[in-house]
C-alpha cells in the first residue's frame, strides 16, 4: 500500500483544521461592530429620530452587508475574476 506524495511532502504542509464556530463568531464581531458603528453615528434615513426601529434595523443591515463582504468578499471576488475570465468556476 503506497502513501501519497502529499501527505509526506515537507513543502505541502496539512491545511489548518476548519473552525466553523470561529467563522460564526468572527462574522457576529463584524457585525455588531459594524452595526454599532452605523448606529451610533446616523439616523433613521426616513424620520431622522435617533432612536427609530427604522433605523436600527437599517443599521443591522448594514451591519449584515459590511460583515459579509469583509468575511468572505476576497473569495467573492476571486470567483467573480475566474468566471469573468472564462475559467471554471
Amino acid at each position: 500500500m503506497s502513501e501519497s506524495c502529499c501527505h509526506s511532502h515537507p513543502d505541502h504542509p496539512a491545511p489548518p483544521p476548519r473552525r466553523p464556530l470561529g467563522a460564526v463568531l468572527r462574522f457576529a464581531g463584524w457585525f455588531v461592530g459594524f452595526s454599532g458603528l452605523y448606529a451610533m453615528s446616523a439616523v433613521c434615513p426616513f424620520c431622522g429620530r435617533p432612536g427609530c426601529p427604522v433605523g436600527a434595523a437599517s443599521a443591522g443591515m448594514v451591519g449584515v452587508v459590511c460583515a459579509a463582504v469583509m468575511q468572505w468578499g476576497r473569495s467573492c471576488r476571486l470567483f467573480l475574476v475566474r468566471v469573468v475570465k472564462g475559467g471554471n468556476a
